[in-house]
């Protein structure tokens, strides 16, 4: 079954997005500016804020189309705070879902929860492959992701028991 997010829905989400950036003007008495917002997230995450020299934050049409009430009410104040975070504290290093983010969602009047609850049955979904390495203790299965920073960018990464790093199974 395919669902698709309507253009007025994406206008939908960038009004309520505008919205929850005006609401922190008014909390911290500063005028941040409303950053991007695309549509471009795909997999399990429903929202995703991406700071840096220009800050977006990114929407999962999938899950917006299937639960769009729902993904409405809880996404957008979600990357909302976490843009005002890093405008409020831009050189610090703060945890993404620490004190600061949730004092924030408590004063949009909303649960401080890092996961959604969305259905995510007809939600295309990408799947990574797995790859066995061993250490000296025991196998462990990495995602391909971690796989292809050890192949290509000689990232190493080392067993929490033994401290040995991981080798692939040949």
């Amino acid at each position: 079954m395919s669902v698709f997010l309507s253009p007025e829905q994406q206008q939908e989400l960038h009004e309520i997005t505008r919205r929850w950036v005006t609401r922190a003007n008014r909390l911290y008495r500063r005028d941040f500016p409303v950053p991007e917002v695309r549509f471009d997230l795909r997999g399990r995450a429903a929202g995703q804020y991406r700071g840096g020299y220009q800050p977006c934050i990114r929407y999962n049409m999938d899950i917006a189309a299937v639960q769009f009430d729902a993904f409405c009410k809880r996404t957008p104040p979600h990357e909302v705070a976490h843009y005002i975070m890093d405008c409020l504290h831009p050189h610090k290093n703060i945890r993404p879902h620490g004190r600061e983010w949730q004092d924030l969602m408590q004063a949009y009047g909303l649960e401080p929860s890092r996961c959604h609850e969305y259905k995510l049955g007809n939600v295309r979904q990408r799947r990574q492959r797995r790859f066995t390495y061993v250490c000296a203790c025991r196998e462990h299965q990495l995602s391909s992701t971690r796989h292809n920073r050890i192949q290509y960018r000689k990232t190493e990464y080392r067993c929490t028991r033994c401290g040995k790093p991981l080798q692939l199974k040949s």
